[in-house]
């Protein structure tokens, strides 16, 4: 008994730091103007929350699909089944909510608010994979049981830590990356005429989407090779040097609208 909670504990916090570590990063790089905390803590748990819905469509899409999911090596599960409805509806959270507050003034702010909400995604999907408790807990909801099946079925405990720790290292960066894209994108909406925004938003999904399913069709592709080692976390690292640039030239574009003035006190240029 103490043994499987010890595990679980472990379990939880695998399936907590990096969210919490990639948050404040995001936090960090907003430091020059930093949004409320309440603010943030909202669009975590809206993340969290569409979570859910998300799996009800997925699960709509791969029954609607279903051979031809397969196609390409999962390519169309990849893109279309799993990476499109999780992106789109991290964009809807982020628009719906926090892109029509008073708070979101800033470029920066698209970053920082897109990725939170897939921060909160984030942990609400890993610890459904991560913690059996927290799995049987949620499955255990009569109109949810149906979704739960071999990703959620029992591991054991060690099973559960190492999962994690792959989860940790590849797949939270990656949709703390993608999203962040996207968010760069919805920053820059943000400041252009409304008619134009669409556009912005459109491409700023095309992004995200590009990047979770390449590296979901890695996952489903090469899932079983040692090579996906290496790709992985060179797909991380490629990206996430992506999103340093786009995150600068958000700063950037700050700086020229807002001015120095309005900086807090303790702010100073990342990198």
């Amino acid at each position: 008994m103490w043994s499987s909670l010890w595990f679980e504990v472990i379990g939880f916090v695998v399936a907590v730091f990096p969210v919490a570590v990639l948050l404040f990063v995001f936090r960090h790089a907003d430091r020059w103007r930093p949004e409320p905390k309440r603010e943030v803590v909202r669009a975590v748990l809206l993340g969290a929350a569409v979570c859910v819905p998300v799996f009800f469509v997925e699960v709509a899409l791969k029954r609607a699909l279903g051979s031809w999911s397969l196609l390409g090596v999962r390519f169309v599960d990849a893109f279309a089944v799993a990476a499109l409805p999780e992106e789109t509806a991290k964009l809807l959270v982020v628009l719906l909510v926090p892109y029509r507050r008073r708070y979101f003034d800033e470029y920066t702010d698209g970053v920082l608010y897109t990725g939170a909400v897939s921060l909160g995604f984030g942990l609400f999907e890993n610890l459904l994979f991560v913690s059996g408790a927290f799995a049987n807990a949620v499955c255990a909801v009569p109109w949810i049981a149906g979704l739960c099946g071999a990703e959620t079925s029992p591991h054991t405990d060690a099973q559960h830590v190492v999962l994690g720790l792959v989860r940790a290292l590849t797949t939270v960066p990656m949709h703390a990356i993608a999203s962040g894209l996207m968010g760069y994108f919805v920053g820059r909406s943000r400041f252009v005429r409304r008619r134009h925004a669409p556009r912005w938003w459109a491409l700023g999904l095309l992004v995200a989407v590009t990047v979770h399913g390449s590296y979901d069709w890695l996952v489903f592709a090469l899932g079983r090779s040692p090579v996906i080692f290496i790709l992985l976390p060179a797909l991380v690292v490629v990206t996430g040097f992506g999103l340093r640039g786009a995150l600068r030239h958000a700063l950037a574009l700050d700086e020229v609208m807002l001015g120095p003035e309005r900086r807090n006190s303790r702010g100073s240029l990342v990198g």
